[in-house]
């Protein structure tokens, strides 16, 4: 099974622009999904589905029953996009917005041979991949975690706030500190308890947490998995999503 982070985006930059959902690349071949099938896209409550349809499907039919679905027909093909080659499919159109999904919501797509599930991001929840940096002494290639957004300010990770990281087995816990607490003390604290202590930065006036160390590996997690980060006020839990949550 694979996972794909997605959002509805627009189809150009104005407005009024038709609501689009977008899903690119090589590995959607080994699905089916290969350029030219054809494709069921469908609204379903709190989402959308794309199903791959028979080569012997009575497309008159197929069309007829799709329409009265609320969805519409569509068919793979190759992009030629720079920075999104591969398989691409796209649907465009107010049917997007029938399940219940809007302009700028956040989507994951559960992929299955013949089959892609996409449901929407809701509640305290943000969706990021494992990215990669160069270690600048060595030059291997390591996992970086990057939360960034002004929801960080929301929930008590403003600028320059000290932060606590507990690593665990599939788990890292960020745990933001009241300026107020002595900076020794603190740092006694996070030795005793085998945390990281770590500062918020900003990034073009936007909070940042930026983590390099091992402890992303100590927890399991790898370059290119999906991570789900939970928030509370001062609280971030990260781990793998949980794909019950979504609905899938």
């Amino acid at each position: 099974m694979i996972y794909q982070i997605l959002s509805v985006c627009r189809n150009g930059r104005a407005v009024s622009s038709r609501p689009r959902i977008q899903i690119v690349g090589d590995w959607l071949a080994d699905l089916g999904f290969v350029s030219g099938v054809l494709i069921q896209a469908l609204p379903e409550q709190g989402g959308f589905v794309f199903n791959l349809c028979n080569e012997n499907v009575n497309y008159r039919e197929l069309f007829q029953l799709t329409k009265e679905l609320g969805g519409t027909l569509i068919r793979a093909y190759v992009s030629g996009e720079r920075t999104r080659a591969g398989i691409a499919l796209v649907t465009t159109g107010k049917h997007v917005l029938k399940g219940g999904l809007k302009v700028g919501d956040a989507l994951i797509a559960q992929c299955d041979y013949g089959c892609i599930r996409v449901r929407k991001v809701c509640g305290n929840v943000q969706l990021f991949h494992v990215a990669r940096v160069k270690n600048d002494r060595t030059g291997l290639v390591i996992p970086n975690i990057f939360l960034l957004g002004g929801w960080l300010n929301d929930f008590g990770f403003e600028p320059d706030t000290l932060v606590t990281m507990a690593a665990k087995p599939g788990k890292i816990i960020f745990k933001a500190h009241n300026n107020s607490i002595i900076y020794r003390d603190l740092v006694k604290y996070a030795r005793e308890n085998g945390m990281h202590l770590l500062q918020v930065a900003v990034k073009a006036g936007i909070p940042l947490i930026n983590v390099t160390c091992s402890a992303i590996q100590k927890s399991g997690f790898e370059v290119g998995d999906i991570l789900a980060a939970e928030y509370d006020y001062g609280v971030i839990k990260l781990q793998k999503p949980d794909p019950r949550k979504f609905g899938f």
